[in-house]
């Protein structure tokens, strides 16, 4: 602000506005008041954006409250697909070994299992582990001298290729030392280290150790192992394969190496030392265990449970009210349509039995050992789950799993997108060429022979139900047969796709609603631009308009002050 004798000038903005002496207002004031009112639609919308905000960032943490129960629930629902069982915790196994002599099982071998493992029980009797060749020069005086020596060095592991194979150049001016530094610099080709050993002054030794088990080490180049003292080395360690027996066959079975992955179906085992006597027969029989995995199943109920009771807890957050009445101030998403038909559909989804199982068989969570308390909480009977999952884990499974079982071999379960429920039905195929048709259930078309897939036809209630079928559907030959299939949906299964419906990336309502309240405020935003852009030309009229006053003002005082001198003089 800029005082003068002939008033004051202020900046609103980048535009001067002369106020003050001559008209006695605050026009600034003035202006600012009147472009006050107008901002109130810009407040209103900017609480709105952050209302928005805030209700987005609330169901953003219900979402991930949702998709950690998703994920807890998935491995209990028997995912489809291909790569399902290995999703699946029921068919986790673990690999147990026990021994019969007091040397322990662990110091002999160790085994894995992947869930495609068969449960089972096997005798393994190690008789040898495999071995690395190593082998030694004679003693070298220095390994800094130059060995003056010009030729290739070629160098392998027995039965390798081309590709396996490296060729070192030796030249005059190399040292023993420089010709350890070749070897190692191409072992990755080759598999072979090298290494110089001081065992005393003037006793070095050139050591080649293989980095493959039960494979010779084999050198060539007749000078330079001259050189080197290693014409005829030493051999530290002979290269053996690994020998063991199983199950009391007579055969024993032989590997290159420790790790042994080939033997029992989706079972590796891995030797750690062989427990023979001096004529090498076996001192110890170890037997390997392959069983359902029991604590993996546990950690994931108890994962389900204490994710369901996290969702819980967030929604009964968001119904909080005071004594008074009152809508308590965290509770962001009170009265949401959302949240209340989830509640609603996950109180159905836990209570209702599951159908398709055999009468006899537990058929709901309480049956499998777990309640909801009175505040709608998840809560384990210890004794009564461990019992079941001990004595009864295939009905535990059906409680939980998609059940799927087929009269024919040929039928398996490659995918289900969508809630099913289609209890027991039965495929009837007509034998012949297939491919390309449909196959009916009922006398009604069902399913659509895509070559080794039936798919099940939009609109039916096998949608989304995709089965591998492995016969050949282009054999005119083929005989017909009617496939009996039966099916459960299991609580886990319709939780997850329960779930899906609200967290799915692409269309889950709860995406979506977050996606609506952005796009709103997108809205909002250009709607407030416009305002601000109506407010940048409101500001400017009125500006004109004081200024005009003031400069009326002033002029209309100056002609005043002319003719009040113009008088005077007269009188005088």
């Amino acid at each position: 602000m800029v005082a003068g004798t002939q008033g004051t000038v202020s900046f609103i903005g980048n535009s001067p506005l002369l106020t003050g002496s001559f008209s006695g207002l605050d026009t600034a004031a003035i202006i600012e008041a009147s472009l006050a009112v107008k901002r109130i639609p810009i407040d209103r919308l900017n609480n709105r954006i952050s209302e928005n905000d805030t209700r987005a960032a609330a169901f953003n943490e219900f979402k991930a409250l949702l998709e950690t129960m998703q994920s807890a629930v998935n491995g209990l629902r028997n995912p489809p697909g291909s790569v399902g069982i290995l999703n699946n915790i029921f068919e986790q196994k673990s690999a147990f070994a026990s021994s019969d002599t007091t040397t322990p099982a662990t110091d002999i071998l160790g085994a894995t299992a992947t869930n495609n493992a068969a449960s089972g029980t096997y005798e393994i009797e190690v008789l040898q582990i495999a071995e690395a060749h190593k082998i030694s020069s004679d003693t070298l005086a220095d390994v800094t001298t130059d060995l003056n020596v010009t030729e290739t060095l070629t160098i392998n592991l027995a039965g390798a290729t081309a590709e396996e194979t490296a060729n070192i150049d030796i030249v005059p001016g190399m040292t023993a030392s420089d010709v350890v530094f070749a070897i190692n610099a191409v072992s990755g080709t080759t598999g072979v280290r090298a290494s110089a050993l001081k065992i005393a002054e003037n006793d070095y030794r050139i050591v080649f150790t293989a980095e493959e088990t039960n494979k010779n080490i084999e050198l060539t180049g007749a000078n330079t192992l001259i050189a080197l003292n290693a014409t005829t080395p030493t051999e530290l360690e002979a290269a053996q394969p690994a020998r063991l027996r199983l199950d009391g066959i007579a055969t024993i079975i032989e590997r290159d190496n420790n790790e042994i992955d080939d033997l029992i179906d989706n079972v590796t085992i891995d030797l750690f030392k062989a427990d023979v006597d001096g004529a090498g027969d076996p001192i110890t029989t170890v037997t390997l265990e392959i069983e359902a995995d029991l604590s993996g199943v546990r950690a994931q109920i108890d994962a389900f449970v204490a994710s369901y009771n996290d969702v819980k807890l967030f929604m009964q957050s968001q119904s909080v009210v005071s004594e008074e009445g009152e809508v308590d101030a965290s509770a962001i998403l009170f009265g949401d349509t959302l949240l209340r038909s989830l509640g609603r559909d996950l109180g159905t989804d836990l209570a209702e039995l599951v159908g398709g199982l055999d009468p006899s068989a537990l058929s709901t969570l309480r049956n499998i050992g777990i309640e909801i308390n009175e505040a709608g909480l998840l809560t384990i009977d210890e004794g009564t789950l461990n019992s079941n999952l001990v004595d009864k884990i295939d009905e535990v499974r059906g409680v939980f799993e998609f059940g799927f079982q087929a009269s024919s071999p040929d039928i398996r379960m490659v995918a289900r997108g969508e809630l099913l429920n289609v209890g027991d039905f039965t495929i009837v195929d007509p034998g012949g060429a297939v491919d390309g048709t449909n196959l009916q259930v009922g006398g009604v078309d069902a399913f659509e022979v895509d070559g080794g897939l039936l798919r099940g036809l939009d609109g039916t209630a096998y949608e989304g139900m995709v089965l591998a079928y492995n016969r050949d559907t282009t054999d005119a030959g083929a005989a017909p047969q009617n496939i009996d299939i039966s099916t459960s949906l299991g609580i886990a299964e319709r939780l997850f796709q329960r779930l899906d419906d609200y967290t799915n990336q692409g269309n889950g309502l709860i995406t979506e609603e977050v996606n609506r309240l952005a796009g709103q405020n997108e809205d909002f935003v250009d709607e407030i631009e416009t305002i601000q852009a109506r407010l940048v030309i409101f500001q400017n009229k009125l500006i004109e308009k004081y200024a005009a006053m003031e400069r009326a003002i002033a002029a209309a005082e100056a002609a005043s002050s002319q003719l009040k001198a113009f008088l005077n003089a007269g009188d005088d």
